[in-house]
């Protein structure tokens, strides 16, 4: 396609890349996708903190990200969130002024939509938003008070999350991606189930638990604690008896030996999630995914192909037995073939032609 100069917007709470200690899925997958447009030769400037490391040309008007420079012992409050609202719109008031000078084809704000929603009307260059959260009730509130809404382009991650604002101006689903190279084909497994991901209610890592222990399988769970008291009451129990195996947080680099070891994912969620990364890093190290069927599951797992749809922990208790029956091979294809870095990229390049000639 035509080469293209883009302004893109990350954020600018978090360096780029995102600090060793931060997991953030939407800005890890920014990182991917401006990496990738610009090694296709699109005239990249990112907008983000000053202390990023990302090699590309940068706007950062100065300002450290907020995560370097907030005073942790009173983050999380309400003076604290005015505080980072205004701190991204500092640097995102700067991209708008730039796109008044003609500087770029088109805006591509990755995250933080009521933050840069209304900076959309003051430029002619088109502004397209990535959505990462699901679009409920509290988002119809948000946008409805936007009258020029629909000068703004988006891009869901799943059709699933456009069913709570089906009326939006969507330019297209674009699926996550990763870089498949990270994650190492497994074809055999060791004797345990896993669970990735925050140890929280919604995330149904305590369904996880018990299935495993219903089943009579080993489980070992990778992810970071959401609430002492949900975990404590709910997860610690099992862990008491030896029935799980808790290997904490960990690094994009160490998922493979975690994932690829796994007979299969167990991915209870209990809310509407967007997309799910979980699912497609397990099935790029081969391994099959059971996932109750909410938000983008029936989109992302083949059923009874890379994995299990079920509607409950019963029906999770007996697709448990019949996983062997999954080609490890095919879970591994389905995402060389549909979720990768490169298929992400292909999606954003059609969403911007998309936009360019409407």
């Amino acid at each position: 396609m035509k080469k293209l100069k883009i302004a893109f917007y990350s954020t600018n709470e978090f360096s780029c890349p995102l600090p060793e200690e931060i997991i953030y899925a939407p800005m890890g997958l920014a990182q991917k996708v401006v990496t990738e447009l610009a090694n296709r030769g699109h005239g990249i400037t990112l907008y983000t903190s000053s202390d990023s490391k990302i090699k590309m040309k940068k706007v950062t008007d100065g300002l450290v990200s907020y995560y370097k420079l907030k005073d942790k012992a009173t983050s999380g409050g309400f003076h604290d969130q005015l505080q980072m609202t205004l701190y991204e719109q500092l640097l995102a008031s700067r991209m708008y002024e730039d796109s008044q000078k003609g500087k770029f084809d088109i805006i591509h704000a990755f995250h933080l939509v009521p933050k840069i929603l209304p900076f959309v009307n003051l430029t002619k260059t088109p502004t397209v938003f990535t959505l990462h959260d699901p679009m409920d009730a509290s988002w119809n509130k948000i946008i409805k008070y936007c009258k020029w809404k629909n000068k703004a382009n988006y891009v869901s991650i799943s059709n699933n999350q456009r069913k709570g604002m089906p009326d939006l101006n969507y330019a297209a689903t674009v699926y996550n991606g990763l870089d498949i190279k990270r994650f190492e084909f497994q074809k055999k497994h060791k004797n345990y189930l896993a669970f990735l991901g925050r140890f929280s209610s919604e995330k149904g890592v305590d369904t996880a638990v018990k299935v495993a222990a219903k089943s009579g399988e080993k489980i070992k769970i990778a992810g970071n604690i959401w609430g002492n008291g949900f975990y404590n009451e709910k997860v610690k129990p099992y862990l008491k008896k030896g029935e799980i195996e808790n290997v904490g947080l960990l690094k994009e680099n160490q998922l493979s030996d975690f994932l690829g070891g796994a007979k299969a994912l167990l991915f209870p969620i209990r809310w509407e999630e967007p997309f799910g990364l979980a699912m497609i890093e397990a099935m790029a190290c081969g391994v099959p995914v059971i996932a109750f069927n909410r938000g983008s599951a029936s989109e992302v797992i083949k059923h009874g192909k890379t994995g299990f749809i079920v509607e409950n922990e019963e029906e999770m208790t007996e697709a448990i037995k019949n996983i062997d029956k999954i080609d490890r091979e095919d879970c591994r294809k389905h995402i060389e073939n549909n979720f990768t870095v490169k298929k992400m990229v292909d999606g954003y390049e059609e969403v911007y032609k998309r936009v360019l000639s409407s």
